[in-house]
């Protein structure tokens, strides 16, 4: 078993209802009568996944519609808290299923409709939809950048006093130096290549950049631009996968050759495999793409070395990204990218519920903690790729053995094969 710390042998884990009441040496833990037992012997017990990065798609959670295909997609994938940075209008009453038990699928946390500059105009309107969101429910605000400082201000300074989080992208007008001080959780490394230019270099670098600007960013400033970040308290999800994959659009044979998709409908794919045929993508020169793939990954490496938090976010469904599926490929990024396994593991699991402030209650495999565990066929700490098809979850203190998480991919498999009315 593994606690998110250190690993232990032998243990029994006790639950009543969604909680974890009892964590000790199997000789010694005496289990109730009547109580369902899972043997564990010869696995490994870890904390369930985290999505911190999601796009949750309409639907109010049957298999026939695709919302509830994520679901299933997440739970099958050892998925149990997702995060969903861009949602249908149907978001906030899926998360209010799944929190009543109406619907079977990982927490939810829901952000609003994005903030960007053609969706609100001036500093009063970001503060007004600032509070209609609060008001709403909505679990925390989502920015895509291009608002202007003192929109974008306004917008922070009313999300504070909300208390509502704010994550999402870093655009040239506000920059990463002030979105680090203005607390703003940074999505897709944005922001990051723009810093790394010469002081005194204009050139306006685009999330997806192959122009000569990359080969003047000096990867030199990363080490103190990391530390920054460390001191400013913000936490960063790279999305390292959809960028090197975007990276090398080159190879979408290979791509297309990817197993998830029989989740995805046909014409899902037949799109993904037009749009990265654009000569912009895969006519970009290979060595500024490598450059570009490289440089983001010493920028992961740096706010390792400097202790900045980093989390687990997978920007799916999109581009080949398939939901569930991409979180396990962005954990695989980034130990590609050389992060330490330990680390991404805890990028993965505990460090969301340290950054949503809820260490408290879950991400860790502990007594009190809520009980949303995976079961694993091997040691994860050996290889991240251990956590893909766990032979079971516990959700809030269900268990769903691996039959049942097949008869989830089956279902979805088929739904997707029904041509769309």
């Amino acid at each position: 078993m593994t606690t998110g710390t250190d690993a232990l042998r032998e243990q029994t884990v006790l639950m009543d209802g969604e909680r974890i009441v009892a964590v000790g040496p199997s000789a010694h833990t005496p289990v109730p009568e009547g109580a369902t037992r899972v043997d564990g012997r010869g696995r490994w017990l870890m904390p369930g996944l985290v999505d911190m990065h999601l796009h949750l798609q309409p639907g109010t959670g049957q298999a026939q519609d695709a919302a509830g295909r994520q679901l299933r997609l997440l739970l099958a994938n050892g998925i149990t808290t997702a995060r969903a940075l861009g949602a249908a209008p149907t978001g906030l009453e899926l998360r209010a299923r799944v929190t009543k038990g109406e619907v079977l699928g990982p927490r939810l946390l829901v952000a609003g409709p994005s903030f960007h500059g053609k969706s609100v105009q001036g500093p009063e309107q970001a503060r007004q939809r600032v509070r209609e969101q609060k008001a709403a429910g909505f679990d925390l605000l989502k920015t895509h950048g291009g608002l202007g400082r003192e929109t974008y201000d306004a917008m922070m300074a009313e999300a504070k006093a909300q208390g509502l989080p704010v994550s999402g992208h870093v655009t040239q007008d506000v920059g990463l130096a002030h979105a680090l001080e203005s607390g703003q959780q940074v999505e897709h490394l944005d922001g990051w290549l723009s810093a790394l230019l010469p002081p005194g270099d204009k050139a306006v670098v685009d999330q997806l950049d192959f122009t000569d600007a990359v080969e003047r960013m000096d990867a030199a400033r990363i080490p103190a631009l990391a530390e920054a970040t460390r001191k400013a308290g913000v936490w960063s999800s790279p999305t390292m996968e959809l960028f090197e994959l975007l990276s090398n659009a080159d190879q979408v044979d290979t791509l297309r050759a990817r197993p998830e998709l029989r989740y995805v409908p046909s014409a899902a794919v037949e799109a993904w495999t037009k749009d990265l045929s654009d000569p912009e993508l895969a006519g970009a020169p290979a060595a500024r793409r490598q450059r570009f793939v490289e440089l983001r990954r010493q920028v992961v490496r740096g706010l390792h070395a400097a202790g900045a938090g980093l989390l687990v976010g997978s920007d799916s469904p999109q581009f080949f990204m398939v939901t569930g599926f991409a979180v396990h490929r962005e954990m695989e990024a980034l130990a590609a990218a050389g992060l330490p396994t330990r680390t991404v593991l805890e990028a993965a699991t505990r460090n969301a519920a340290e950054y949503l402030g809820e260490s408290a209650e879950w991400g860790t495999v502990a007594v009190g903690q809520r009980a949303d565990l995976l079961l694993l066929d091997a040691d994860p700490r050996e290889d991240v790729r251990h956590t893909r098809a766990p032979h079971g979850v516990v959700l809030r203190g269900r268990w769903l053995p691996r039959a049942e998480l097949d008869a989830m991919l089956a279902e979805v498999e088929a739904a997707v094969k029904v041509p769309a009315p």
